[in-house]
C-alpha cells in the first residue's frame, strides 16, 4: 500500500521523533501528520526542520480532542495511525495518576473512536488501513536478573499507574 497518510501521535517525543525521521527517509511517497501536545516529553525541535506541506504536517493538539481527531481523519484521509502519545514516567504516574489515565486510556479510546468513525461509519475503509499502538514492557511487571525474557504471552502484572494505564490502553486496542 503506497502513498499512505499517516497520523503519528506523540511524534515530537524521543521515540516518535526518531520514527518520523526514519519514515520520511525510507518512505518518501507517504504523508506524515504529527499530532503532539508538546508536554514535558515532547519537543518540536525533535522533528525535521521542514515546513508544513504535502509531505509533513505538524499539529499541536491533544489526543483527547475528539473534534480535532475527526477533522484530521477527514482533512488528511488518514489510513494509518501510529500511536506513540503517552504519559510515560513511572514516578510522575505515582504523583499524578489521573493524567496517565486521561492520556493513556481515554486518549487511546478517543483515537480508536475516531478511526472507527472515519474508516467504518464514513465508509473510508479500504484494504490496508492500520492502527499501530506502541506500548511498554512495564505492563508485564518487573523482570528479575534470572527471569526469562517477557514475551507477548507473559501475563500482565503492572505495578505502577503508568503500567496499569498502558495495560488498559493495550486491552482497548
Amino acid at each position: 500500500m503506497g502513498n499512505r497518510n499517516i497520523l503519528i501521535t506523540g511524534g515530537a517525543g524521543f521515540i516518535g521523533g526518531n520514527f518520523v525521521h526514519y519514515w520520511l527517509e525510507q518512505h518518501p511517497e507517504d504523508a506524515l501528520i504529527v499530532l503532539d501536545a508538546l508536554t514535558y516529553a515532547g519537543n518540536k525541535a525533535t522533528l525535521p526542520d521542514i515546513e508544513n506541506g504535502a509531505r509533513f504536517t505538524f499539529v499541536h493538539g491533544d489526543i483527547n480532542n475528539v473534534p480535532l481527531l475527526n477533522e484530521l481523519m477527514v482533512a488528511h484521509p488518514i489510513d494509518t495511525i501510529v500511536h506513540f502519545a503517552a504519559e510515560s514516567h513511572v514516578d510522575r504516574s505515582i504523583a499524578s495518576p489521573a493524567e496517565f489515565v486521561r492520556t493513556n486510556v481515554l486518549g487511546t479510546q478517543s483515537l480508536l473512536d475516531a478511526a472507527r468513525k472515519h474508516w467504518q461509519t464514513e465508509n473510508a475503509w479500504r484494504e490496508g488501513v492500520r492502527f499501530h499502538h506502541v506500548s511498554t514492557d512495564e505492563v508485564y511487571g518487573t523482570l528479575g536478573p534470572s527471569d526469562a525474557p517477557f514475551s507477548e504471552s507473559t501475563a500482565y502484572a503492572p505495578n505502577s499507574p503508568y503500567a496499569a494505564s498502558k495495560a488498559g490502553s493495550n486491552h482497548l486496542v
